[in-house]
């Protein structure tokens, strides 16, 4: 999809707030409240935006430990391992990759014990021939954007 320099400017402002208004937009980009509008709209239709939501700090839910799962499957079982991985309230991504791991998951625990729990629920995963764990220590940086 071609993308405009309007359009990747409307990117660039939603990234930073996604709750200015579609007037505020236009105000800043010197055109329509209607022009900002159709092109969220049209962003929106084609997958380009696919939602608007808050960035929320994990440790401030009590979510202390936050955790690389990386994760040998079989190959029959790798979807159902998806899933699994999915359902689970504490990951927040989950990746297949190329390489020595098919599988790189992101996971907040509340403390050690908690994440140890979840190694051993995630390790009796029908189809998991190998797991490993690393705790983060430090959030050296953590973007959500695009830069654009």
């Amino acid at each position: 999809m071609k993308l405009d320099r309007l359009d990747i400017e409307i990117l660039r402002i939603l990234q930073e707030d996604a709750r200015k208004s579609y007037v505020k937009i236009a105000d800043q980009l010197q055109v329509t409240e209607g022009t900002v509008r159709f092109r969220i709209k049209k962003l929106l239709k084609d997958g380009v935006i696919t939602r608007f939501l808050a960035l929320i700090d994990p440790r401030k839910l009590g979510f202390q430990v936050t955790a690389v799962v990386m994760l040998k499957v079989d190959g029959p079982f790798i979807d159902d391992v998806f899933n699994k991985l999915i359902k689970l309230h504490e990951s927040q991504h989950v990746f297949q990759s190329t390489g020595e791991y098919d599988i790189v998951s992101i996971v907040h625990t509340e403390d050690l014990q908690h994440l140890g729990k979840l190694i051993n629920k995630i390790k009796s995963f029908k189809g998991v021939k190998n797991a490993t764990f690393s705790v983060i220590t430090r959030f050296v940086r953590v973007e959500p954007t695009l830069k654009l």
